[in-house]
């Protein structure tokens, strides 16, 4: 029993601040999925249509926005709380350009766009214009204020921003739909765009007492940015491969059962993903030291990740029959959608563990490579197998990129390491020599 306790006691902080960045991280999807049924039931199919598409495109969009904003200014500020108005003002500048550009981009790609309104385009330039900007550069504002505070350690700011802002985008909904009556994509555009401007404004009084930024590129951060944001593109590119897939293969009725399911499992991703949300700080600070430390750290944190992901696995099968009580009784089939792939939160797991380390240790390039081979040959697998056996074809595509992609980031971790210990090994050798 005390053996336990002393095991146990040093480790508490670390559980108190994984449970609650479980709690804000799930708070903020509930959030979400409540604003997702309410606009469902008031815009329609034909304007939720279209919104869905908005956000699908910007989603792709905001992968590219800053690139990886967040990550470079917790790593900087980790490593030295001195550079913080360096690292806030490079990624600052960023969002703004890149945000203006990729606005730019999607507005004109989508202005011409199928719409609801065809006698009326200046409609649909409005509800673009309101729609486009919000979702492709705030949510990288709303990020890189979490990764501030993750920065200094305050993960209960940290936290309330992250469930902060789905709960006020649900309360947007609620009142929107449920209060004022908003039917129309355009009237809810402007309710959108509005409670993003409010919560860009609460981030900014949140973090003014830090200081200004000193605006700057750091030259070096943009090629690592970029890098990070080409490998967050591929991914979220890759998670969209098995859906347009299956519109191909299967009735609409069963894309969206196997919609329930997959967001079931991308909401059970939350707790392997708040736990490496807890430990990247640490890893930041290792990897200041290379691939070899990063690595060290990564391999003693690897069990607790196994452990975590396996724990959210077994509850995932568990709950999978009572699926139908929650989306309703024409979602029965999504408990074997969820049987079927609870599993694939183990290795997307290792593959969160091993990705960060790399990125901690600056191996932005290598990380990116690999991610994006694995993810193209996922691709690829889930096109051909899903074209050719249906869902079980997709359901073995999944696994075989997740498993690909996870044993490709700690293959390329373990080699990096083993690089730097060469290096060091031929330094010290050399010293030797001369000296000695």
């Amino acid at each position: 029993m005390f053996r336990i306790v002393g095991f146990l006691g040093p480790k508490l902080p670390m559980f108190r601040l994984f449970a609650g960045s479980i709690g804000s991280l799930g708070v903020g999807i509930v959030a979400q999925t409540v604003a997702f049924v309410l606009l469902a039931r008031s815009l329609g199919a034909g304007q939720f249509g279209e919104l869905t598409t908005i956000s699908a495109v910007t989603a792709l969009a905001n992968s590219w926005c800053g690139f990886g904003p967040g990550e470079a200014l917790r790593r900087i500020v980790s490593r030295d709380s001195g550079r913080y108005a360096e690292a806030l003002g490079h990624t600052l500048t960023m969002i703004l350009v890149t945000g203006a550009v990729l606005t730019v981009l999607v507005v004109g790609g989508m202005l011409f766009a199928s719409t609801i309104d065809r006698g009326d385009p200046s409609s649909w330039l409005q509800i673009l214009l309101l729609l486009v900007p919000v979702n492709v550069a705030f949510p990288s504002i709303f990020n890189l204020t979490e990764n501030i505070f993750l920065a200094r350690g305050d993960f209960k700011r940290a936290n309330l921003i992250n469930g902060g802002t789905g709960v006020a985008r649900a309360c947007a909904a609620v009142a929107a739909c449920g209060l004022f009556g908003v039917t129309s994509l355009q009237g809810w555009a402007m309710w959108w765009a509005s409670t993003h401007v409010v919560i860009g404004l609460v981030c900014l009084a949140m973090v003014w007492r830090f200081g200004r930024p000193h605006w700057c590129v750091i030259r070096r951060e943009v090629w690592l940015g970029g890098s990070l944001a080409f490998s967050s593109f591929l991914i979220m590119l890759r998670h969209s491969v098995d859906v347009l897939v299956l519109s191909a293969v299967a009735p609409p009725d069963f894309v969206g059962i196997y919609g329930a399911g997959r967001r079931l499992i991308g909401a059970a991703l939350v707790v392997p993903g708040a736990f490496d949300r807890v430990i990247y700080g640490k890893l930041a600070i290792a990897g200041r030291d290379g691939p070899l430390s990063s690595l060290r750290l990564a391999t003693k944190y690897l069990p607790y990740s196994l452990g975590i992901s396996a724990t959210t696995s077994v509850g995932l099968f568990l709950i999978a029959p009572y699926m139908s009580l929650v989306f309703g009784p024409a979602f029965v089939a999504a408990s074997d959608v969820v049987r079927a792939l609870a599993w694939t939160v183990i290795p997307t797991a290792v593959q969160f563990l091993a990705f960060d380390a790399l990125n901690a240790a600056e191996q932005h390039k290598i990380s990116t490579v690999v991610s994006g081979v694995a993810n193209a040959v996922g691709a690829m697998m889930v096109v051909l197998l899903g074209t050719a056996y249906g869902t079980a074809g997709i359901y073995a595509a999944l696994y075989f990129s997740d498993l690909t992609r996870g044993g490709g980031l700690w293959l390329a971790l373990n080699l990096s390491a083993r690089r730097q210990r060469h290096i060091e090994a031929y330094e010290v050798s050399a010293k030797s020599r001369i000296f000695g």
